[in-house]
């Protein structure tokens, strides 16, 4: 393709989202890419209530329910952003960003999707509104403003592809809530891969033992990080409200 007058090409989609037609999905949707269609690694993941442990006891309202809506929100969202990226060129999400600011998005989607969840309950929670502040989620009316640098009361949310080794800058007390997302890179081709989505949630108020500290040797520039121990990945793993037993798609 050759720019006429200096103008930029327009850039042409890799994948083409036809609507309606005795083919499409049963959203109306078809995903046609390099010629082949298919609609798996745009599918969107079903979530089952019956995946959740309704018996496990979460702060601040916050219920069992309320996350499996959390989740269902991020698989919508990744839905929505994937078609439309996919459509104009550019690929899903997962398959083009850095693997931190991924798991950073993923978190931020949940967390708000955590405090619409509990908006109607006692206390409730609320988007701690300070700058990185910490904790992500803080119950309503405690701080002024809801903004707090860093608090005692709330929830610190965390997502990450790994099943164990989370980290963070510090080894603070309070409440964690660990997003475990699966997230296919490597399938080929492309159009084959599963979408992301949640396998497991877990909610736990940790203290400063169930972390363990480590520093940097003097020159490194590495930064220092706290890791959840042994002892602390036992409360997480007992406060389990969320475990999907299989994988299942709609498009």
């Amino acid at each position: 393709m050759v720019a006429v007058d200096g103008a930029r090409p327009a850039r042409q989609p890799l994948c083409r989202l036809d609507r309606g037609g005795a083919a499409a999905s049963p959203l109306g949707r078809r995903c046609t890419l390099y010629g082949v269609s298919s609609a798996r690694y745009l599918g969107r993941v079903e979530v089952s209530d019956g995946d959740a442990d309704h018996e496990v006891v979460l702060p601040y309202g916050l219920t069992a329910s309320g996350t499996v809506g959390a989740i269902r929100e991020l698989h919508a969202y990744l839905h929505a952003i994937n078609s439309a990226s996919v459509e104009y060129g550019y690929g899903r999400l997962e398959d083009f960003m850095q693997p931190a600011g991924f798991s950073g998005l993923v978190s931020n989607v949940i967390v708000r999707a955590v405090v619409r969840a509990a908006e109607t309950a006692n206390p409730g929670l609320a988007l701690n509104r300070h700058p990185n502040g910490r904790p992500d989620v803080v119950p309503r009316a405690v701080y002024p403003g809801d903004a707090v640098k860093r608090g005692s009361k709330g929830i610190e949310v965390k997502a990450s592809r790994y099943r164990s080794g989370w980290q963070g800058h510090n080894a603070e007390p309070g409440w964690l809530l660990i997003v475990q997302f699966d997230i296919d890179t490597k399938t080929e081709p492309i159009y084959d891969r599963t979408p992301t989505n949640v396998s497991r949630i877990m909610c736990a108020s940790l203290d400063e033992k169930d972390w363990t500290f480590s520093g940097r040797r003097e020159g490194s520039r590495r930064t220092p990080t706290a890791s959840i121990n042994p002892d602390g990945l036992q409360k997480l793993e007992a406060g389990t409200v969320y475990s999907r037993q299989k994988v299942r798609l709609t498009y």
